[in-house]
């Protein structure tokens, strides 16, 4: 919401509305929240939050091991090429972009 705007929360439909101070056109509107019959609000809104916390941690969790197996994967690829150079005997330098002048 900015200065030139304020929020009306309807008292019949329960939906919010944002409106322009100058002009009186609504800018935006959200819908009446669906809450179900006899349910507590609260509950609701913590049983959310911690199923959002649990798919976040599995999230990360798995996104922590796909990086250790990436690091395996790459570890394992320089090892052999580093063996790969060993047996073949290459003993000279690589050449680097400030030969190429």
């Amino acid at each position: 919401m900015s200065e030139g705007t304020f929020l009306i929360d309807c008292p019949c439909c329960k939906a919010r509305v944002e409106v322009d101070k100058k002009t009186g056109k609504v800018l935006r509107h959200w819908e009446k929240p669906v809450v179900k019959e006899g349910g507590d609000p609260m509950r609701e809104a913590f049983k959310k939050m911690k199923e959002d916390k649990s798919r976040l941690d599995s999230y990360f969790s798995n996104a922590g091991r796909s990086l250790e197996d990436k690091k395996k994967e790459l570890d394992e690829k320089f090892e052999k090429e580093k063996k790969r150079i060993k047996d073949s005997g290459d003993n000279s330098r690589p050449e680097t972009p400030w030969d190429l002048d």
